[in-house]
């Protein structure tokens, strides 16, 4: 009994969820040894966000295209303009002309769990509407790439295929908590994808600007516990450690590899998700505070928050 009602709930949710969620074709130019510059296509998905026609997907779907097309649940299919988008943020939205679209419910992603039910939606290989089921395997990751500094990511077992990119990824109420953006694809059920409430941040900003302006102050880092504390040797044991410094705000105020940084601006940091709080309450060119631990010595800097390259 238990386990029908849990099929049926599942059930509900993709009929709820697969409306809002569409296919994305791209055609970009390519050069072949034998044909020279021909024409491309490549798959993608998106999420629909309002009535209005806008939809979000990833930006590394859209990079560099000639043409998007949008192909909606019923069949559908239009061609669809990119509003702006953000390589650093991976995100992209999208206009279609206006129509009967069902837009998806969000979520507060700030109040996940670890271990409940995760739903992945999504458009993988061009073969149409897909679902995949798992949990949220851990919050707050962080990775990057030459073009993409992703933090606050939902780590999801929710197999994520190729082409699911850009789709959503769900709770068990059919409301978005994520949308996909990455896979490891030697490993098998471990993803990631961008939280609901960034999304949420980022698109009024792109609609206005046709990107995001992100301050940064130029750290990679993890959330500080009493395990990491006491293997290394620290002496607090909350606050956000600094892996990496690359060249940037932070490398130019002295901060380095191994502080830990436990205050920005009299607010007090615990963690990762602290400090992206507090930075993204900024603006690029502010200057802020940073109350940081070295070894055992208490120190302070002022920090230039830059864009985010």
């Amino acid at each position: 009994m238990v386990l029908h009602r849990l099929e049926q709930m599942m059930i509900e949710v993709v009929e709820k969820v697969v409306p809002s969620v569409v296919s994305v074709t791209i055609t970009k130019l390519a050069e072949t040894q034998l044909s020279g510059v021909v024409p491309v296509k490549g798959q993608g998905s998106g999420v629909i966000l309002t009535s209005e026609g806008h939809i979000v997907t990833n930006a590394h779907v859209v990079s560099g295209v000639q043409d998007v097309e949008v192909t909606i649940d019923d069949g559908r299919t239009y061609r669809a303009e990119i509003i702006g988008k953000s390589k650093v943020q991976d995100l992209a939205i999208l206009k279609i002309d206006s129509g009967e679209f069902a837009p998806i419910e969000f979520a507060k992603s700030g109040g996940l769990k670890v271990g409940q039910f995760a739903i992945a939606v999504g458009h993988p290989l061009g073969l149409g509407a897909t679902i995949t089921f798992g949990v949220v395997s851990a919050l707050e990751r962080t990775i990057s790439n030459r073009q993409a500094f992703l933090e606050g990511l939902i780590q999801t077992s929710a197999q994520i295929n190729p082409g699911n990119s850009g789709g959503a990824l769900v709770n068990t109420d059919g409301k978005l908590i994520g949308l996909p953006t990455a896979m490891i694809p030697w490993s098998q059920g471990i993803g990631f994808a961008i939280a609901s409430d960034r999304i949420e941040d980022a698109f009024e900003e792109i609609i206005q600007t046709g990107t995001i302006a992100t301050p940064w102050m130029g750290i990679m880092g993890a959330t500080l516990n009493k395990g990491i504390a006491t293997h290394y040797k620290l002496s607090v044991n909350q606050g956000a450690l600094v892996l990496e410094v690359p060249q940037g705000p932070s490398r130019r105020a002295g901060l380095k590899s191994g502080d830990v940084i436990t205050a920005i601006d009299d607010n007090e940091i615990t963690g990762m998700q602290d400090l992206r709080a507090a930075i993204f309450k900024r603006s690029v060119g502010d200057n802020i505070d940073v109350v940081f631990y070295r070894g055992d010595e208490k120190q302070d800097v002022k920090v230039k928050l830059q864009s985010a390259p």
